[in-house]
């Protein structure tokens, strides 16, 4: 052996003995499964605990570990949109009322709450509306499609009145604090984080809130049906993230307020800690009386001429 080859034999003998152990290492190592199943979420920002869950990572251990990795997308107001994920963050409690004719596969999985102060009717305090039946030809901001807009329905039932008493204004909700700040309605109907956030305005000032005609303001939580009788442990997953985030919000507020803060394009923190005391972050499987809630909404909607007659709500499917 030359006196070149003895020197570079020691180092080939590190060089083989680390790849020997490499091996080793790798074969006694569990081997991390690629997800084979992706599972389509589509969440909104005031899906507090997905919004929470997600900034502590607490979905992608659990799915991976099943095989699945999420695939995130925002939730709008279409309702096609609903029909082309497998999970859809909780909606407010009117919402499965609008969509169930188009989507009967979507079935509920969850629900959270009830939260009925987390909603309200906010008035412009140079308006001098008191009252809902001071709401007579006011106009009046409200997105069409969710719990909002069957409080002002039943708000204005219980005083005798219809909705062609008032003048409806259809926005969404930035249109509508814009059109309430700059005094081109009168009465803006919504919901949290947007009323906490309107309510704190020196122009405003509180009509009522959910409690005050007994609304329960539930949260939904829906699921495609069919995903789900093909994908089991996804509904099993995806609840416990939920209760164990529910659990961890329960106990530290002022973290999850800052957490939501810089989600919610840094709304002030007071704000943001009113928000969470309004909700009642308690998740549970819907069951009937989740039903009953929803046939009294279809029920609303449909003397109001919003929905066909015949929407039942006895035709959801629960996820038990």
């Amino acid at each position: 052996m030359s006196k070149k080859t003895a020197l570079l034999c020691p180092s080939r003998r590190r060089i083989l003995a680390g790849s020997i152990a490499a091996l080793i290492s790798g074969a006694t190592q569990p081997a991390q499964a690629e997800p084979s199943h992706r599972l389509r979420i589509s969440s909104q920002e005031s899906s507090i605990l997905f919004e929470i869950a997600r900034e502590r990572k607490l979905f992608e251990q659990p799915l991976a570990e099943a095989g699945y990795a999420a695939e995130w997308s925002t939730l709008g107001h279409s309702p096609a949109q609903m029909g082309q994920v497998d999970f859809l963050s909780d909606i407010a409690e009117a919402v499965p009322v609008s969509i169930h004719p188009f989507f009967p596969d979507l079935a509920l999985y969850a629900a959270e709450g009830p939260s009925p102060h987390a909603l309200g009717l906010l008035t412009r305090k140079d308006r001098n509306i008191d009252s809902i039946a001071a709401l007579r030809g006011r106009s009046v901001a409200v997105a069409k499609s969710g719990s909002s807009f069957n409080l002002l329905l039943v708000s204005l039932q219980q005083a005798g009145m219809m909705l062609s008493d008032i003048r409806p204004v259809y926005l969404p909700e930035a249109g509508s604090l814009q059109a309430f700040r700059t005094g081109s309605i009168d009465v803006w109907a919504t919901f949290d984080p947007f009323f906490t956030f309107g309510r704190a305005l020196p122009e405003a000032s509180v009509l009522e809130d959910g409690a005050a005609v007994g609304m329960h303001y539930n949260r939904y939580y829906m699921a495609d049906r069919t995903f789900v009788r093909d994908n089991p442990r996804t509904v099993a997953i995806i609840r416990s993230v939920l209760t164990e985030t529910a659990s961890w919000l329960n106990a530290n507020q002022e973290e999850g307020a800052r957490i939501l803060s810089a989600r919610w394009q840094n709304m002030p923190l007071d704000i943001v800690a009113e928000v969470l005391k309004h909700r009642n972050f308690t998740i549970r499987p819907a069951d009937d009386t989740d039903i009953s809630v929803l046939e009294s909404i279809a029920a609303t909607y449909a003397a109001a001429g919003l929905i066909a007659p015949d929407n039942d709500m006895k035709t959801l499917t629960l996820i038990r």
